[in-house]
Order: structure tokens, then sequence, then C-alpha cells
């Protein structure tokens, strides 16, 4: 029996996997190419570069992982794209001009903020930098609709191979190191969205300018970075300083990292919404099966390690319900407060440095609203754009609290969500600076924190007994976390209250007979002293009965004759 042809095997798994329609015109190509074989058949490898393209499949697949998205591919595509487009590590002089930059920027904020330092160092970083430092935040953000699209695409392709017949499924089977088709399905579906992500992740690279680039905190930990290659890229079409422009950017970088790692729920809040937002968004199936019939398989691409492209423009649904209309208005507000805050007070940071300070801000503005890199990143890639489409209105809102409420009291609006201004405020900030009151919820906190102040002022007060549980006996140890505490020790401050009682009953008897006529005094103070202790032994002896039924006991005298102030202390009315 002759063996097969590979050209025949290829012609196959390619009808098999895409269908008659697409894979004919693939191959309608192949067989115009010069090098077609001949009798018009299509241009195919030979048996060992058709080896070399199993394998390299095989390679691919084989490190997809368990995720939708296969980040090994992922990764590869990012960082292979940024050093085809150019990346250059930053030269001595680079770095020693951003570092600059950035210390003073932290200087020139730290008259105007209340937001401390971030602990972290101060970095420079190529586009390389980049793609591996926001690669897991990255990841964070693009799963979420990547599980939707990897369902959609298992599912149309799933279709395709079931209607294949049994031996063309298993030439692929065999070309896959004979997988479950479902497996294989998966393993191509997620290698598939490796390149895409990767893709829009190099572009991120080649744009960005720091960490916090539109609001989104992009890199975990507390640093600040600045990528001096895009700055300088960015300022080639504008009639600025390039050191200007540098020191402005890095005030706006250092602003922005203090408020993502001094707010603590800040960050957070932010990535958790866009990723809960984007594993809502609705995925169109046929958008899906047309992008699948266009997935370019072409040999000699596939035998240089290329993974087929699909097109994600049109395979999201943008008709949003209601609830996500309300969650995405949110998330815009949210991030508008947080960019809006960066431009106040990087524009009062900057005001006596640097003379271009409004043309700049101004040149921010515009990019932020229009220009903003999570749009041109993120956006084909997740399926909606996130627009601070209020930063003008924010940024005035925060100068009006600055003016109110002094620089501590602007920042301190960051310390809950719920401080924070509605859109409604925004609207009409009159209303929220003209509340004579704080909220329910500054009171609340105002309470808590003057409760804690004053326990701790009387703690330290001199001469207080009761400042510790070590101190006086008759209040009962509190444990601290960890620490096991045996019924005995609590068992002996109990006997030391009911000491403690008895002898300031026998005190208040001795008191009552010095205010006594000469001839009752005596008598007076006897039975003032007896009532007393009689009735501190009785509520002694009760209290003793009952921790000696729960295993403890009373023990040892009384060290400290001051009465503790619990209700257990009291002597019952005789």
């Amino acid at each position: 029996m002759a063996d097969a042809n590979p050209n025949d095997e290829f012609e196959k798994m390619l009808r098999a996997v895409l269908g008659d329609e697409a894979a004919e015109q693939i191959l309608d190509s192949m067989r115009n190419n010069p090098g077609g074989m001949p009798g018009g058949g299509a241009a195919m490898p030979d048996p060992q570069s058709f080896q070399i393209v199993t394998n390299q499949i095989r390679s691919m697949l084989g490190s997809a992982g368990d995720g939708p998205v296969n980040w090994h591919v992922g990764e590869q595509v990012a960082r292979q794209t940024v050093i085809h487009n150019g990346s250059s590590t930053p030269s001595a002089l680079q770095g020693e001009s951003a570092r600059s930059a950035l210390d003073t920027a932290s200087l020139w904020l730290d008259p105007v903020i209340e937001i401390g330092p971030v602990s972290g160092p101060a970095q420079v970083w190529s586009r390389l930098d980049f793609v591996a430092h926001c690669l897991p935040t990255f990841k964070k953000l693009t799963e979420p609709v990547g599980e939707n699209i990897a369902r959609a695409f298992r599912e149309v392709m799933a279709e395709q191979l079931e209607h294949a017949p049994e031996e063309m499924r298993a030439i692929i089977e065999s070309m896959l190191g004979g997988q479950e088709s479902g497996s294989m399905t998966d393993q191509i579906v997620s290698s598939i969205l490796g390149v895409q992500y990767g893709g829009g992740l190099a572009q991120l690279a080649e744009i960005s300018f720091g960490t916090t680039d539109a609001g989104l905190p992009l890199v975990e930990g507390e640093t600040c970075a600045l990528v001096p290659e895009n700055i300088e890229a960015f300022g080639e079409g504008l009639d600025i300083e390039a050191s200007e422009l540098e020191l402005y950017i890095a005030v706006r970088e250092t602003a922005a990292a203090r408020l993502f790692s001094r707010v603590p729920w800040l960050r957070t809040r932010i990535l958790d919404n866009v990723a809960a937002f984007a594993s809502e968004i609705s995925i169109d199936t046929q958008a899906i099966e047309n992008s699948v019939r266009e997935m370019d398989l072409d040999p000699q691409h596939m035998m240089e390690g290329q993974v087929p492209e699909i097109d994600l423009t049109d395979v999201f649904a943008f008709e949003l319900n209601p609830e996500q209309e309300a969650s995405l208005a949110s998330l815009e507000h949210l991030i508008s407060l947080v960019v809006g805050w960066i431009a106040a007070v990087t524009a009062d940071a900057v005001a006596a440095h640097l003379p271009s300070a409004r043309k700049l801000a101004e040149i921010f503005v515009r990019r932020d609203a229009t220009e903003a890199p999570f749009n041109q990143a993120f956006g084909p890639l997740v399926g909606f754009e996130l627009a601070p489409r209020r930063v003008r209105e924010a940024t005035a809102f925060w100068r009006r609290a600055k003016a109110e409420r002094d620089i501590t009291g602007r920042d301190a609006l960051w310390n809950h969500p719920d401080l924070l201004p509605t859109p409604e405020d925004l609207d009409n900030p009159d209303a929220f600076f003209s509340e004579e009151t704080d909220s329910s919820l500054e009171q609340e906190l105002d309470a808590f924190l003057a409760e804690l102040l004053e326990g701790a002022d009387n703690a330290a007060a001199p001469g207080n007994a009761d400042s510790t549980s070590g101190s006086n006996p008759a209040i009962p140890h509190e444990p601290s976390w960890g620490e096991t505490v045996t019924g005995d020790a609590n068992a002996r401050a109990t006997a030391a209250g009911a000491d403690t009682d008895a002898g300031a009953g026998a005190d208040a008897g001795a008191d009552a007979g010095a205010n006594s006529a000469p001839g009752e005094a005596a008598g007076s103070a006897a039975d003032s002293a007896e009532d007393s202790s009689a009735s501190s032994a009785e509520d002694t002896a009760g209290r003793s009965s009952a921790e000696g039924a729960a295993g403890s006991s009373a023990e040892g005298p009384a060290t400290d004759t001051t009465a503790g102030s619990g209700p257990e202390n009291t002597p019952p009315a005789s």
C-alpha cells in the first residue's frame, strides 16, 4: 500500500477544521504560488518539512496550560513584537534623568498632598521591562472576557470537527499527539487568544509612560516607573522642552503611584470592577464563525512559528443591559475622580517650577479623554472603552475641595469610597460643600477614632491602676492573639476583686463610725463593716461556686486594693 501523500493529508486537515469554503480559498492561494507542484497541485512542504510543521504545532499547544489564554504564547508574542518594532535598554543618561525626575517629583508633591510616598524604589524601564512587570495585571484584566471568547470559539470549532469524517479527525489527532478533540480545540483557541492578547500587551508597552496611565494601576506592589523611550517619542510632536515633559510626567506618575499605594481599597476596586464588567460582555457567535473561516493557516507561516490570528473587532455584542450600563458608568466615574485628582495635584506641584505647566495640563486632558492607552490597547481585546469622560469636572471638584477643606480634608475623602463625590456632586458641587454636618459615615469614623484615642489616653494616665490587666488582678486577663488562658488566672482575678470589695466595705463602715456620735461610733462602724464584709463574702462565694463548676478555683490573696469597675464588683444592696 502506497504511503499517504502529505499534500492530501494537509488538504484534508484544512477542510476538516475550516470547512470547504475557507479551505478552498487557502488551497487556491497555494496553487497560484510559483513554487506549486506540477499539474497545478498546491505547493506543500515535503514530508520532512511537514513534520517540522507538526512539531511546531505540538510545541505551541503543549504549553497552553489550563486557562482560557495561553500566556506562554502571549508573553512570547509580546516580547517578539516589542523587539521587532524597536526596544532599547535605557542609556545611563536616560536612567539618571528619569530617576532625578522622579525624585524631584516627590519633593514637589510633598507640600501639596497629604498622601505619603510609596515604599518601593523608583524605576526606569525599557519596553521589554514594561511587558515583564505589567503582565500579571494584564492577565487579570483580560482573562475574564478571554474565557467567554474561548468558550464561543470552542463551540464553533468543535462543531467543525464533529462533522468531519472519522479518518480526517484521526489525521488531526495524530498530528497533535493523539489528544482528545475537546482538549485539542481548547489548546488551539487558547493559543490563538495568546497571540491576540500578547499583541495588545506589546502595543500598551509602546505607548505607556509609566505604571498608571489612564487611571489604571498596571503594576503590583508599591513602585513608580518611567519608560523614557515612550516619553521621548511622545514629545517629538510637541513644542515643549524634553526636560519639562519628563518632569511633568514624573509628577503625574508619582502622584498616581502614591494614591494607589496608600488608598488600600482603590486598586482592588478598579481592577476587580474592570474584570467583572469584562466577564459579562456578550459574544457574537456569528462573528466568531466568520473569524474561524478567515483564519490564516498558511503552511509557510506555520513553519515559521506563527499562530493563526483572529479579528476580535466584531466578536463583541455591544448592546449593554441597564445593569451593565450602570456598572460601566460607575467605573468611569471612579476613574474620572482618580485622573481628576492626579491632574489637580500635579498642577499644584508644578505651577511654580514649569513654564509650560498649563499647556501640558491641556495636552494630558486631551490624551486621557481621547488617546488613553486603555482604549488603544485594551478596548479591542475586552470589548469596551473605559473613558474618564468627566476629567475636567473632577479636576474642578478637587480644586474646590482643597479651597473648602484644605489639603488634609480633600485627601481624606479617599479614606472610604462612600465619602467620594457622586456624579450628581460633580454636577452641583455647591450642594456637596454646603453641608454643615458630616455624613453619617464620617461621624461614625470620627466617633470610632475618638473612642480609640480616649481609651489610649486613659490607659496611659499616671496612677491609673486599671490601665492594664496585669496591674489590677480584679480585671480578668485579656489574651493576646494566639495565647491560651487557663481558668485559674481569671478565677484569681475574680477572687481578688471580691477581697477588694470587702476591704472597701470595711472602709465605708469606718467612715460611717467617724461621723457618728461617740457612743455610737464603734458599733456603727462595726455593723457597717460586718454587713459589707458579709455581702462581699456571699457574693464571692456565689461567684466562686459558679466558677468552680467550670473548673476554676480562686486562690491567692489580693495584691491590689483598687476596686474593679465592672458590675460584678458592686456589693448588693443590704
